[in-house]
């Protein structure tokens, strides 16, 4: 069980907190605690790279051992002796940055693997003008974690007493088995959504039987600790979520449900579609596509899928998404995943005068389950559009379209 000081969590606690660590055995460093006086590599001379390298080496490998055990926490400007706090030095942290300070602990941790573990800082401010930081670091269903130099000579750690100790190869499997499982959930969580929306079509009229449905989905969704209570960020006007759905409702009504926030058309000449927040952060987009698919008497009797219209509905409810959930969301990576139900030989390409298609797309299937794919940081521009690409990609090809100049330039982009 995590530690606590006077009652509270070491995020919580301040400067006075800290001097009941002191010469006290009940906070010797654990399988919890590790105490650090400083980030060692930023003590080390810049001319020196090698030192450097090797001292973040250490610090991600002491990251990955808190996430493969069961947590803990790292404090940074406490000094130790054999293992028993000894003295509150604090850290200089430069023109009292904190947030650049974490950004660039953060950006110091890529190239752990899979994904940089879940991470709280706490910054705890000193008389003398320093700072303690205290990294919490947690464990989830991503572990193993491992940060491998070169893709060559590895190990992995997990945090064991006070010390880290090397991994067998069973607790690897083990991991690896329970990290694979998360796919399995997000295919299972997608299906039973589908089957949600499938069934209405039998209960009430057609407006259910042609589909469109996007996900997002963190990868801590089946974890409880990590759920937020939506209805109430959005009844204390942090965060306006319903302008993420304009795309989809054309103006919103909003209300509680019980798994969250759920986002209406305001008025009913809107075909069918509906929004939801839960309150795990998942966010799920339904829109009825009977009266959105376009129909030609002579060139598309049963209909044609206009899969650019859809897409720009797609991609702007994701950028504005995204606007709003950088400030909420942390470390999670984020599956995005599209379905298209009821849709099957819809053609996603026309053949005519000034576009001639000599294979022209349609799809292929009634449940078009697109892969998902993945965001890793929803904070670095650069990744994001980089996976906005991945996704029309992904959407695309699963249209079975072939000949565009819009996909032909997004497999350049990216594959070059």
């Amino acid at each position: 069980m995590l530690p606590t000081i006077n009652n509270k969590s070491f995020l919580e606690c301040n400067e006075e907190d800290l001097k009941v660590l002191i010469e006290n055995p009940d906070y010797r460093e654990n399988e919890y605690i590790d105490y650090k006086q400083n980030f060692s590599f930023l003590e080390i001379p810049k001319e020196k790279k090698g030192d450097i390298a090797q001292k973040k080496s250490e610090f991600r490998s002491d990251v990955c051992a808190f996430a493969n055990a069961e947590g803990g926490y790292l404090i940074f400007g406490i000094s130790d002796n054999n293992g028993c706090a000894s003295e509150i030095c604090g850290i200089d942290i430069p023109n009292d940055n904190t947030d650049k300070f974490e950004l660039d602990r953060r950006n110091d941790l890529i190239g752990i693997q899979p994904k940089s573990p879940s991470l709280n800082f706490h910054f705890i401010p000193l008389e003398s003008g320093k700072y303690v930081v205290i990294i919490y670091v947690k464990h989830d269903d991503f572990a193993p974690y491992l940060h491998i130099e070169g893709e060559k000579n590895y190990q992995a750690f997990k945090r064991t007493g006070n010390k880290k100790a090397s991994m067998t190869y069973t607790e690897l499997r083990n991991m690896f088995n329970q990290s694979l499982s998360l796919d399995k959930e997000i295919y299972n969580y997608r299906k039973e959504r589908i089957q949600y929306y499938s069934e209405q079509s039998e209960e009430e009229n057609d407006k259910y039987s042609r589909f469109l449905l996007v996900h997002i989905i963190p990868d801590t969704f089946n974890d409880p600790s990590f759920n937020q209570n939506m209805f109430v960020l959005y009844r204390n006007k942090r965060y306006d979520f319903s302008n993420i759905f304009y795309e989809f409702t054309y103006g919103t009504k909003t209300s509680p449900c019980v798994d969250g926030l759920r986002f209406l058309p305001d008025h009913d000449n809107v075909s069918k579609s509906e929004c939801y927040i839960n309150n795990n952060r998942v966010i799920e987009c339904f829109e009825s596509l009977c009266e959105h698919v376009f129909f030609n008497k002579n060139r598309f009797p049963n209909g044609f899928f206009a899969s650019g219209s859809f897409w720009r509905e797609i991609s702007i409810t994701l950028d504005r998404y995204r606007k709003i959930f950088k400030n909420i969301l942390k470390d999670e990576r984020l599956f995005i995943c599209i379905s298209i139900i009821g849709c099957k030989g819809l053609p996603t390409q026309a053949q005519d005068e000034d576009c001639y298609f000599a294979y022209p797309g349609s799809i292929d299937r009634n449940r078009l389950i697109c892969n998902p794919v993945v965001l890793n940081n929803i904070h670095d521009d650069n990744e994001y559009n980089e996976f906005i690409k991945l996704l029309q990609i992904e959407y695309l090809q699963s249209l079975g379209i072939k000949d565009d100049a819009n996909l032909n330039q997004l497999i350049k982009d990216v594959y070059g």
